[in-house]
């Protein structure tokens, strides 16, 4: 898993040509003189400065042999942004029940436009906790995957993303549970990752390294997908 991200910066490192794209917002004014009749013109609309983006998915069961299965996918395209923030939730509980589980599982997919991106801050947590439990298990999934570039997504890239809903849907009727359920899941990360990297025409993604520092990150187009994956689980024994 790797480490969270959070306040990153996109700055080109020393040596390389600015990407193209990567400027200012830009403002477009309208300008009407008194020699031509009035003309209605409308103004292109400014990007908002700031966009935020939340996804939360909370499990609890309280009763015996009760099963609280909870799942939230949200998959968003942002047009242009200068900073955006995205944070995913996970939370399954179990408390004073006997055979009860709780599984949460929050799967976030968003995708924006490199233009004008500044500053990304991604969030993702995970939390299973079991209290006074007999044969209580929970499960957290918390999967993040923000994917940022300069080229839009093909139609059957935003089909294949949507449908992706109903893959996380049947594993309800599974059965799965624990490390199992996490396998699977992995597996379900991997194909957006697939998804994403492999239109019909080669996207170059643009996102920001993982730093271990405070200092912002360097901006590099080989390092793929912001990809976080937070997973938390608890079995209460007899």
């Amino acid at each position: 898993m790797r480490p969270r991200i959070n306040a990153l910066t996109f700055r080109p490192r020393p040596g390389v040509a600015p990407l193209k794209g990567l400027t200012g917002l830009t403002a477009l004014t309208a300008l009407a003189t008194l020699a031509v009749p009035a003309v209605a013109s409308a103004a292109t609309p400014a990007a908002p400065a700031t966009q935020t983006i939340t996804n939360q998915a909370s499990a609890s069961s309280q009763r015996n042999g009760h099963t609280d299965w909870v799942l939230k996918y949200q998959f968003k395209q942002v047009s242009s942004t200068a900073t955006l923030n995205v944070t995913n939730n996970a939370t399954a509980t179990a408390t004073k029940c006997r055979r009860c589980a709780a599984d949460g599982i929050a799967f976030q997919v968003v995708v924006t436009s490199a233009q004008n991106l500044a500053t990304l801050n991604a969030t993702n947590q995970a939390n299973a906790v079991s209290s006074n439990c007999v044969r209580c298990s929970t499960f957290a999934g918390a999967y993040q995957i923000v994917y940022a570039s300069n080229r839009k997504l093909a139609p059957w890239q935003i089909q294949s993303l949507n449908a992706v809903r109903y893959k996380l849907m049947i594993l309800r009727f599974t059965g799965l549970k624990g490390n199992a359920l996490q396998k699977r899941l992995d597996r379900i990360a991997d194909d957006v990752m697939a998804i994403l990297n492999n239109g019909q025409r080669p996207v170059t993604p643009v996102t920001p390294a993982l730093a271990k520092t405070p200092a912002p990150a360097a901006l590099t187009t080989n390092n793929g997908p912001v990809i976080d994956r937070s997973v938390k689980m608890t079995n209460q024994g007899s």
